[in-house]
């Protein structure tokens, strides 16, 4: 993630920061720059997903470029076209995270559980799973869901992924997958909406007990 080190993302991200202050009082700096790394990478996808070049490789870049063009020849239009993804961007915060202090260890089994079944079946199907990831996210943000939406989309596909590889071994599930992709993207689409439908937390953020000081928290599941 070579963009997430360049001047333009910085620049997105400072500016972003600007309208999460204006949008959560009472923040400490140390939450906004971490709410503000979320909320750029979601505008990212977002802005991606509006103009049609998701599934470009250089889709986030692309982004940024964008961005820095729209805010450079109608500020005003861009404002106002920030203002109101960042007030729906908040919204959905507020429904979707829940903070904690420490892990819920049946959570955390549960989560490794998932990851050591499905990490070595989205290695091998490497650009075959991107592509899928890129489809959730995309589903979700055009159903509202702006906030957090690489979490979610990642999220998303490896329950569907789980779901195939629950009986089956890695090299069964991939054959499977790869074979049948319109099955994945079923399943994702059903589980999108499943999402959408729900109201209530599906983000919880592990923070430090000094967050509130100079930490600035880590995200462990949904």
């Amino acid at each position: 993630m070579e963009w997430k080190n360049s001047a333009a993302y910085s620049t997105l991200r400072s500016i972003v920061s600007h309208y999460i202050a204006r949008s959560f009082t009472g923040l400490t700096q140390q939450e906004v720059e971490f709410m503000s790394d979320v909320a750029t990478q979601d505008l990212i996808n977002y802005l991606a997903v509006k103009y049609d070049f998701l599934y470009d490789p250089d889709y986030a870049y692309k982004s940024l470029v964008l961005a820095s063009k729209l805010a450079e020849e109608n500020p005003l239009e861009f404002d106002s076209t920030l203002s109101d993804w960042v007030e729906v961007w908040a919204l959905k915060w507020r429904q979707r995270v829940k903070l904690v202090m420490s892990d819920d260890p049946e959570n955390v089994k549960a989560v490794q559980r998932l990851e050591d079944k499905v990490s070595p079946i989205l290695d091998s199907l490497s650009d075959e799973a991107m592509t899928l990831k890129k489809f959730a996210v995309g589903s979700l943000i055009r159903l509202g869901e702006v906030c957090f939406t690489n979490l979610m989309a990642d999220m998303a596909l490896k329950e569907v992924i789980y779901k195939v590889a629950i009986n089956q071994s890695v090299d069964e599930s991939v054959k499977f997958i790869s074979s049948n992709p319109l099955f994945v993207v079923n399943e994702l689409i059903r589980r999108v909406k499943e999402i959408s439908q729900f109201k209530g937390n599906l983000v919880v953020v592990r923070v430090n007990p000094s967050f509130f000081q100079e930490a600035r928290g880590e995200v462990v599941e949904w």
